[in-house]
């Protein structure tokens, strides 16, 4: 949905990027180039160099060169013949706010979870447990699987939840063996 309202223009992709890149382990370095390439893909639709933007910038034609080679190892852009492809960066920031925002929507269940737990979770415990959420377990059950078996920490949860649902997919997929139309 986030990436929807980014193609549409109606989120700040500069925005997202200025509040999530440390989630996404960019240097301040990498930002500010990404920034600055943006500002003038917006203002000249020519392709950005190395050189062009060492004139914005208080470093060298090369670091920013490498600057950019790391953004391309990270997986994050593509340099194109005539352009900068910055999909995949705004791609993994919108996940990343989409992850933040389940985190926020189900903090309740979050609270009750890690009173039951008496540990704290962290976010990518909590992401792990958003997406069993949001896939096919039901915060009760997490909660009554918390109550009944007391696992020691979230480790052992997140193995029973997924001992649970293995056995329910081998139940689900043995009963639908039968044909239950025949009599």
């Amino acid at each position: 949905m986030i990436e929807k309202l980014l193609e549409n223009g109606l989120l700040s992709k500069k925005k997202l990027l200025l509040e999530h890149y440390k989630k996404i382990e960019l240097t301040d370095s990498q930002v500010l180039i990404i920034l600055i390439i943006m500002h003038i893909n917006d203002q000249t639709k020519k392709m950005t160099t190395p050189s062009l933007l060492a004139r914005y910038m208080n470093l060298s034609a090369d670091e920013i060169e490498n600057e950019l080679q790391m953004l391309v190892e990270k997986d994050l852009i593509e340099i194109k013949p005539r352009y900068i492809d910055f999909a995949k960066l705004f791609k993994k920031i919108a996940l990343i706010s989409w992850e933040l925002h389940n985190i926020q929507t189900n903090k309740d269940f979050f609270d009750q979870l890690e009173n039951k737990l008496s540990s704290k979770l962290n976010d990518n415990q909590k992401i792990e447990l958003s997406k069993l959420i949001n896939q096919s377990v039901i915060k009760n059950q997490v909660l009554e699987l918390a109550d009944e078996l007391k696992p020691a920490n979230f480790d052992n949860l997140i193995q029973t939840l997924y001992q649970e649902l293995n056995l329910n997919n081998q139940t689900i997929n043995h009963l639908s063996q039968f044909d239950w139309l025949d009599d």
